[in-house]
């Protein structure tokens, strides 16, 4: 069968169109599976900023909370504090805390794709992770940092609902476990 060139260009579009439709219907349901579901929320700094701490008020915090975490300067990630405990002659790696100011909030910096770029961990994360290892109580946190009830704390409340309703003591012999019994 022959080709046969349309007599029509009505259905055609423009260039610039075209990509956009293409855009808007292949390639963003492609990069819509690397973001997450509160994207938009997550790349909002305004917003997540929260109650802003300089990281050596927060890491003075942390150690009265708990004297045995011996905080050291990363080799590999210069600009960051290691958190450690020690065990035995062994210093076991509990969580980073970025040098300078602390935002309350995670939150990240986005490429040309609008695609998560640089996760920068706000203070809270820090905290999560913590309890997450047995380091910090619920109790302890609640009392020194507070609780968080407003726009952002989706995520604190998803995260923390092991800690606050006490079903997190397996998570918590788990980690401890892995960590500092090997």
């Amino acid at each position: 069968m022959p080709f046969v060139l349309p007599t029509s260009y009505e259905n055609f579009l423009p260039p610039n169109e075209a990509l956009a439709k293409y855009k808007a219907e292949k390639v963003e349901p492609l990069l819509d599976t690397y973001r997450l579901s509160d994207h938009a929320s997550f790349r909002d700094f305004e917003r997540r900023k929260g109650e802003v701490i300089h990281s050596s008020v927060f890491i003075h915090r942390l150690t009265q909370l708990e004297p045995m975490l011996i905080v050291q300067q990363q080799i590999n990630y210069p600009d960051d504090w290691g958190l450690y405990l020690q065990r035995g002659n062994r210093l076991i790696f509990v969580s980073q805390v970025s040098k300078g100011w602390l935002t309350e909030w995670s939150w990240t910096t986005v490429d040309d794709h609008n695609l998560p770029e640089t996760p920068h961990w706000g203070w809270r994360t820090v905290l999560v992770r913590l309890m997450a290892k047995g380091v910090l109580t619920w109790e302890q946190v609640v009392k020194e940092f507070g609780h968080s009830q407003n726009a952002n704390s989706d995520r604190w409340f998803q995260f923390t609902e092991p800690f606050r309703n006490h079903h997190a003591s397996g998570i918590i012999h788990s980690n401890l476990k892995a960590h500092f019994e090997n």
